[in-house]
């Protein structure tokens, strides 16, 4: 594929690593505590250009995690949110991968341009999971521009990662809430629109 061309559907893309900083809280018998300092690392693939009305595609892979057992015995309600720029039409989605999840069930709700992987299933602390991919076919704006990507949610009731956890001391259920540090705000992919 030479330079100038557009890149497809078909096109693997370009791949960007980005690491989301987040604010965070947790409660612990009935007491909210800040979690300082606590970020997550992104993987995103999508095509540095496409032509106008282009079908192409988006995918957003998470770092594995390892929620510590020392503070949560099992997780529920696991939550990520990634956004697209609204300008570009949204043809399918679904999730791939993922490992380490036992019984676990993932499905995706759209939000307006916001897509959460979340799963209402439980998985045990202290070992390292890998949440699907999600990978999202979009069709390009009619008029030159840019279609972003970037991490969805904006408050702690609009979670943009999380779960809900069960402590092993006190065997209380307890949020874990973050939200995108709009401080330091990140863009997963942009793709120029031609």
């Amino acid at each position: 594929m030479g330079a100038s061309s557009p890149a497809s559907a078909t096109s693997p893309g370009t791949s960007t690593a980005s690491t989301v900083g987040y604010v965070c809280q947790s409660r612990y018998d009935g007491a909210w505590f800040p979690i300082n300092g606590y970020s997550r690392g992104f993987s995103t693939t999508a095509p540095a250009q496409v032509a106008r009305n282009a079908a192409f595609k988006v995918s957003f892979d998470p770092a594995p995690i390892l929620a510590l057992g020392e503070y949560n015995k099992e997780l529920t309600d696991i939550e990520v949110a990634y956004k697209v720029s609204p300008g570009a039409k949204v043809l399918s989605y679904r999730l791939v991968g993922g490992s380490n999840l036992g019984s676990a069930s993932f499905h995706v709700e759209r939000r307006g341009a916001e897509f959460v992987v979340t799963s209402p299933d439980s998985i045990p602390g202290g070992v390292e999971f890998d949440l699907p991919t999600l990978e999202v076919k979009l069709r390009a704006p009619s008029s030159a521009g840019t279609v972003t990507t970037a991490p969805g949610g904006s408050s702690f009731t609009d979670r943009s990662f999380g779960w809900n956890r069960l402590h092993p001391e006190n065997e209380q259920w307890d949020p874990f809430q973050c939200y995108a540090d709009p401080a330091a705000p990140v863009v997963f992919s942009s793709t120029n629109v031609t």
